[in-house]
């Protein structure tokens, strides 16, 4: 309960300074720092050995979210940056309970880590797939989310060692964008053949649906070379020609572990 003199205090200045802070992602922004190196691998082992503080985070996402408690979220910005942290939290928390493994498909019973698995935001259970496809892409209609959210998989596009924060979320959606472009395991070109990362097709109305209205979409080219061209190296952008072919990745469900002397090894299996 809050004290009475603050509660007399709220009467007596503007509500603006009483207002609920908002929601903090330092905790799991610490959780990055520790266990995720700069490629994006996790020491999943470590981590799942001292999960207390990203298990403090996920109860923290348990009970407030943009739904339940919008004074913690005044921003669109506020609200992204929640969901997008949220999906990479519950998916670490889904690894970690599930540890050790070798690829995510076998942390849920008949491959059901993404759409049967459920987790709790803001009171209500919900799984990865519903915050992905009935939260973040229709509400948001980002489509640089997918280089974002990340799905524990080597062919994900890398998740960050640092959280997502309202403050500077275009600039690190931006960063995570260029990043992914210029990485040869999602983008790449041979013999006027482009390789793509298996996600710009599942997910390739979206680029085309939410093509940034201020940049060229030349016809020649295909939607998708266009949204990517300005982030590519420049070397691999000015091979681009009008009869590039598309081909995109077989997708490597194999979990992204760095794997530490010591660690638990799981079978090999694939996935």
């Amino acid at each position: 309960m809050r004290p009475l003199y603050s509660l007399l205090s709220c009467l007596l200045v503007p509500a603006v300074l009483c207002a609920a802070s908002p929601f903090d992602h330092s905790p799991f922004n610490q959780v990055l720092q520790e266990y995720v190196n700069d490629q994006g691998l996790v020491r999943y082992a470590a981590l799942a050995e001292n999960r207390a503080q990203l298990d403090a985070y996920v109860d923290s996402l348990g009970l407030y979210s943009p739904a339940s408690h919008p004074d913690r979220f005044p921003t669109r910005e506020h609200e992204l940056a929640y969901w997008i942290n949220a999906y990479n939290a519950f998916t670490l928390r889904g690894v970690i309970d599930a540890y050790p493994i070798a690829s995510v498909k076998d942390a849920f019973v008949l491959n059901g880590f993404f759409n049967r698995q459920t987790f709790v935001a803001g009171g209500s259970e919900m799984t990865l797939d519903h915050i992905e496809n009935k939260i973040i892409r229709p509400t948001y209609q980002e489509p640089r989310i997918h280089f974002a959210v990340n799905c524990a998989a080597l062919s994900c596009p890398q998740l960050d060692n640092q959280a997502f924060t309202a403050s500077d979320l275009d600039a690190h959606l931006e960063q995570a964008l260029t990043r992914f472009a210029q990485d040869p395991n999602h983008v790449s070109l041979q013999a006027k053949k482009l390789h793509l990362s298996k996600v710009l097709d599942w997910y390739g109305e979206d680029f085309t649906a939410w093509f940034p209205s201020d940049r060229p979409n030349p016809e020649n080219m295909p939607t998708i070379v266009n949204y990517l061209r300005p982030y590519l190296p420049p070397d691999l952008a000015a091979g681009l020609t009008e009869d590039v072919a598309i081909e995109y990745n077989e997708y490597d469900w194999t979990l992204n572990e760095l794997k530490e002397t010591g660690s638990p090894r799981p079978a090999a299996d694939s996935p």
